[in-house]
């Protein structure tokens, strides 16, 4: 038993004892030039360096050297010695041949003893994003650390890859030059962003390092053309805006010989180029927003988050964390931006739409109205006109003139012959249902359009109207009727020239028989 509490002793002690930190420790980390001088930090614009540290192992495993705060690296070369002199070389970098184990990361496996290491790290890039700082980790922490990063990473990429599909889509159609002009924009970034996190090294061995900073330099000139078919603004309307963003292009066209000249500096200009659309959006968003420009107004909030968002981004040189990099966060950036100008392009071509429907029924009431008879709201002379353009091949067109309207009009008020043609008009379309269709020429005409084998059919209902208008009072009521079949002749004047001399040669024939029914009635 006292054997017993003497162990239990022993392990408690053990386990009270501050253990050895078993994380690797990087210590000393200078950096010089080319030409041996000692920097504070790496320049962003970039040269030869090298930067020298101590490297300490309490426990053998597996590790992770990588770089901190930017991916944006051309070459590199880390260089491992231990205390027997030996040296392990590592190269990488997005202009290197290498593989990289990491997708969008510069990580490389090593494994190390306990031990004191010696690392020197050669790095040779035209420019840096941010500064690159070296960090070492066990594999499992650096997995861990980097897996929902690297996750996050290509879901943001796909998201662009979708939106700039969907509005390049668009922008192949005539008129649509806000959505050509978005695509354009996002594809510039979606360019620099794959290529600086090294998915175009890695999926298509693309090696090409300006891809990380020319495409911004077009996707910016894009964004502002974007932004004035956006809102409008062209020199006929927003004139003065118009001329502000002739400045924007002319500034970033500058910036862009500038970068061709002097490539060190091109990632520098890319930043100008993106402070200078922010203030040319946030100028417009602000001026036409005070307007009570409603696209203006979602415009203004899209452009302030992200000029907050693109802020921190574009002047940030170092995080506290191994796990993101600047590039990732301009990529979120970005793509919050890019969801948030979509959102505003969809709801400005739902708004398109609905004016155009609205446009489209007024239109459509217009001609309706210039297509109706006010007063027996029946098809006018020029619907009929419109669809004798349309005259079917077995088509039969009747001409109608109503018996004795001037009679009622002189003796019993024009309220009495308005009247009669509401009558006529509501009784006889009521009857011919789908058989024929009724048009008020003017005065007392008529004409019914229908096919030619419902002709007896829509003369049937002509004879019921006429009893029931009898019925109504309008004793004389009665019609002549001229009809005239499709194949009588090719042109539409003709055969309405036809049905109009007909409709008066059966008018003297029943004035005629009236008049001879008369003689021999007295």
């Amino acid at each position: 038993m006292q054997r017993f509490f003497f162990w239990m002793l022993i392990a408690l002690w053990g386990a009270l004892l501050p253990q050895a930190s078993a994380s690797p420790t990087l210590l000393g980390t200078t950096c010089m030039n080319s030409k041996g001088v000692v920097l504070a930090s790496i320049p962003l614009q970039g040269g030869k360096f090298v930067c020298q540290s101590v490297l300490k192992i309490s426990r053998a495993d597996q590790y992770v050297i990588d770089f901190k705060n930017t991916s944006t690296i051309a070459h590199f070369q880390h260089e491992i010695t231990d205390n027997n002199k030996q040296t392990s070389i590592i190269k990488g970098g997005l202009s290197s041949e290498e593989s990289d184990p990491f997708l969008l990361r510069h990580g490389r496996i090593v494994h190390l003893e306990p031990g004191t290491y010696r690392l020197i790290t050669w790095l040779q890039s035209p420019y840096y994003l941010a500064q690159p700082e070296i960090f070492i980790s066990d594999l499992a922490t650096y997995q861990r650390l980097t897996n929902h990063t690297t996750a996050a990473s290509l879901l943001l990429l796909g998201v662009l890859l979708g939106i700039f599909t969907y509005y390049s889509a668009l922008g192949v159609t005539t008129g649509h030059d806000t959505e050509r002009m978005y695509a354009l924009f996002i594809l510039g970034n979606l360019i620099f962003q794959s290529a600086a996190l090294g998915a175009f090294k890695q999926l298509f061995a693309w090696h090409w390092f300006y891809l990380t900073s020319l495409p911004i330099l077009f996707s910016n000139l894009a964004y502002i053309s974007f932004v004035c078919h956006l809102l409008g603004i062209n020199q006929f309307h927003h004139a003065k805006l118009y001329y502000l963003s002739m400045v924007a292009r002319a500034g970033l066209l500058a910036l862009l010989v500038t970068a061709m000249i002097l490539p060190n500096w091109m990632l520098e200009m890319d930043r100008i180029g993106v402070a200078i659309f922010l203030v040319f959006g946030l100028a417009c968003g602000i001026r036409l927003s005070l307007q009570k420009h409603r696209i203006a107004q979602l415009y203004l909030f899209a452009i302030s988050v992200f000029g907050i968002l693109g802020g921190l981004s574009i002047t940030a040189e170092r995080l506290t964390s191994n796990a993101w990099t600047i590039e990732q966060f301009g990529l979120i950036a970005v793509a919050v931006e890019a969801i948030l100008l979509s959102l505003l392009v969809a709801y400005q071509i739902n708004r398109l739409h609905k004016e155009k429907e609205h446009m489209l029924a007024e239109l459509q009431s217009t001609r309706s109205i210039a297509m109706t008879d006010r007063l027996t709201s029946v098809p006018n002379r020029h619907a009929l006109e419109n669809q004798m353009l349309q005259f079917p091949e077995h088509g039969c067109l009747m001409f109608i003139d109503i018996d004795n309207l001037k009679h009622v009009n002189d003796h019993f008020g024009h309220e009495a012959g308005d009247h009669l043609l509401k009558s006529f008009c509501e009784i006889l379309s009521r009857k011919l249902d789908t058989h024929g269709q009724l048009y008020r020429l003017g005065g007392d005409e008529f004409a019914i359009v229908c096919h030619e084998d419902d002709v007896e059919w829509c003369q049937h209902q002509l004879e019921y109207t006429h009893i029931q208008m009898q019925k109504e009072g309008f004793a004389s009521a009665g019609a002549s009727v001229g009809v005239v079949f499709s194949h009588e002749a090719s042109e539409t004047e003709t055969l309405m020239r036809i049905a109009d001399k007909r409709m008066y040669a059966d008018k003297r024939t029943r004035k005629n028989r009236k008049e001879m029914i008369q003689v021999l009635a007295s």
